[in-house]
């Protein structure tokens, strides 16, 4: 079935307008019942009367019927329709902005305090590298330079008296701690000695002697256990019965007395004999410590006298470098080949801020050397824009004075924070300041020109796209007006890029349905009240928000709106205004 408004063989592929004029009010004609065209007849006497006081009647009841139905017709009688099809389109960000040199050197002065210009080259001379643009008054500065010389002499004659101080102290720092170091040696000495011999000698004794009572413990049980045979058998009386049992019992006593001594050896003797050579070095290292720390506190009270008079010397080397320094700063030469441009003041005036018998201060600007031969646009870009940009897209710009040229570049630099520069005009708006680079190198530009710029952020090919002015959001979602056969309803969807022109639609519609352009007030209060659209409202009140189209939610600020659009929770119209002129700049 075709689309309303076409023919099978006319499909509709692109935005068509339908225009419905409204039924022709009926003619109030005194006709018969069942009759096609008015009676001429003469009507008899009684007839004529009936006629002539109903005519009258409803004349008037036939007029105010028309008006009322006047008044209650719908305001938009153009009802505009848009077939969904795949398109393709490219997604541009427009901004504005200044002409600006790639490269630009500065000119600042670089003597402390305030001096005078002497000498001053004439602006828009072509200079080369070497050239001299400025001279200041340097006469303080000459005085400066001789009364530091001869503090440099007196201070150089005391560095050198503290350093030779210092090499005495050194050489008796060095006799006493050698005598430490020796003290040190004999007691490790004496320590390895006791450890690697005395010591295992005692060890080895007392071993010994449990070993051999322990031998003789053995033999002795072995003769007491063959005497308690023996005598058992009758050989042995039994006196030698007991000198056997006795000479066991000895055995063991001798055994426990020699595991006892090794045990007390090993326990206290050695123990205490390592503690006496431990302590034996721990002083002789204190010693070593404390002539070391002594030699170091003397070296370092001499050092520090060295060191400070080092100080003094520096102090007054680095004040006459600093003033001959001054002195060569007195001359500015330029940097590198280029077009002299003097400084100026930016605000109500633009007036030059130097000339000849001027006092100039530390670190003002003076004059520019642009290099005109690259150049790039300088633009603020909205912050709802700037996710979409990236170093390295292309761009298009027309320069103002080059009617119908156009030049190309690339995006090369974004700012990573916002700037706030307008803040006293919009303290809603945020702006990333945004670099194009000229392709190409040219002569006739000048900076400062205004410039238009077009950013291709995205090229989108065959995806289903609507106008923008179709989709509305509600609710913290969007929708279109779906018209089936004359009969319409909002459905949901979900937008992706858009251009000025199109919206791409990623869900919610297919290819070929019928949506409506024009929506009349009757046809959004269809759209859902949801939760979140509720809270868009005024408190306390049950009538859905207001819907804002995403032509209101993407548009530049320079694209009008067909309607008003609706605030966050809890914001006004003059809230809502000044959000919308926070928006991206076209």
């Amino acid at each position: 079935m075709a689309p309303l408004g076409t023919t099978e063989r006319e499909p509709l592929t692109e935005v068509q307008a339908e225009t419905f004029a409204p039924a022709a009010e009926p003619r109030l004609e005194p006709n018969w019942p069942g009759t096609s065209a008015p009676r001429r007849a003469r009507l008899e006497l009684p007839w004529r009367k009936i006629a002539l006081i109903a005519f009258p009647l409803l004349l008037i009841g036939g007029g105010y019927a028309g008006y009322t139905r006047l008044l209650h017709r719908p305001v938009v009688q153009d009802v505009q329709r848009f077939v969904v099809a795949r398109r393709s389109f490219p997604v541009i960000l427009k901004e504005r902005g200044e002409l600006k040199p790639n490269n630009s050197i500065d000119i600042r002065s670089e003597l402390e305090g305030r001096s005078t210009i002497i000498y001053l080259i004439p602006e828009g001379s072509r200079v080369k590298e070497g050239e001299l643009l400025i001279e200041l008054a340097s006469d303080e500065i000459d005085n400066s330079i001789r009364d530091n010389e001869s503090k440099e002499a007196n201070a150089l004659a005391a560095y050198e008296a503290a350093v030779k101080t210092r090499e005495i102290q050194r050489d008796e720092n060095a006799s006493k701690v050698r005598k430490a170091e020796l003290q040190l040696l004999l007691a490790r000495l004496a320590q390895e000695k006791y450890v690697q011999g005395e010591l295992k000698e005692l060890e080895q004794d007392a071993t010994l002697a449990v070993d051999k009572a322990q031998m003789v413990l053995d033999r002795e049980q072995q003769d007491y256990k063959d005497a308690q045979e023996l005598f058992s058998e009758g050989f042995i009386t039994r006196v030698e019965l007991k000198d056997a049992e006795f000479n066991a019992y000895a055995a063991k006593l001798d055994l426990d007395k020699a595991k006892l001594a090794l045990e007390v050896l090993k326990k206290y003797t050695i123990p205490m004999a390592l503690k006496e050579k431990e302590s034996d070095v721990r002083e002789a290292e204190k010693e070593l410590e404390r002539e070391k720390k002594a030699a170091e506190a003397a070296e370092a009270k001499a050092t520090a006298e060295v060191e400070a008079a080092k100080r003094d010397l520096d102090i007054v080397r680095d004040k006459l470098a600093k003033l001959r320094d001054q002195k060569k700063k007195s001359k500015i030469l330029a940097p590198a080949e280029g077009l002299v441009v003097y400084a100026r003041e930016h605000g109500w005036r633009s007036e030059n801020t130097i000339d000849t018998g001027v006092q100039v201060h530390e670190r003002q600007l003076l004059l520019q050397l642009p290099d005109t031969s690259q150049m790039k646009v300088e633009c603020r870009v909205h912050e709802a824009q700037i996710e979409r940009l990236a170093v390295g897209m292309p761009a298009r710009v027309t320069i103002e004075g080059f009617d119908g040229r156009v030049f190309t570049g690339k995006v090369s630099r974004i700012a990573v924070m916002a700037d706030s520069q307008n803040y006293w005009l919009n303290p809603n708006l945020r702006e990333y300041k945004t670099d194009i680079l000229l392709d190409g190198t040219y002569t006739e530009l000048k900076p400062n020109t205004t410039a238009r710029v077009e950013i291709q952020v995205a090229q989108l090919e065959q995806v289903l796209a609507v106008p923008v002015q179709a989709v509305f959001a509600q609710g913290g979602r969007f929708y279109v007006f779906l018209d089936e056969g004359g009969k319409v309803r909002p459905v949901a969807v979900e937008p992706g890029l858009a251009s000025t022109d199109y919206v791409e639609i990623k869900s919610g519609l297919s290819e070929g349905q019928v949506i409506r352009l024009a929506i009349t007030d009757e046809m959004k209060l269809l759209l859902p009240d949801d939760s979140a659209a509720a809270d868009d409202g005024e408190p306390g009140d049950s009538r859905p928000s207001r819907p804002r189209s995403v032509e209101q939610i993407r548009r530049p600020a320079s694209q009008p709106t067909s309607m008003p659009s609706a605030g966050r929770p809890g914001q006004d119209d003059a809230a809502t205004h000044r959000r919308d002129r926070a928006s991206p700049r076209s």
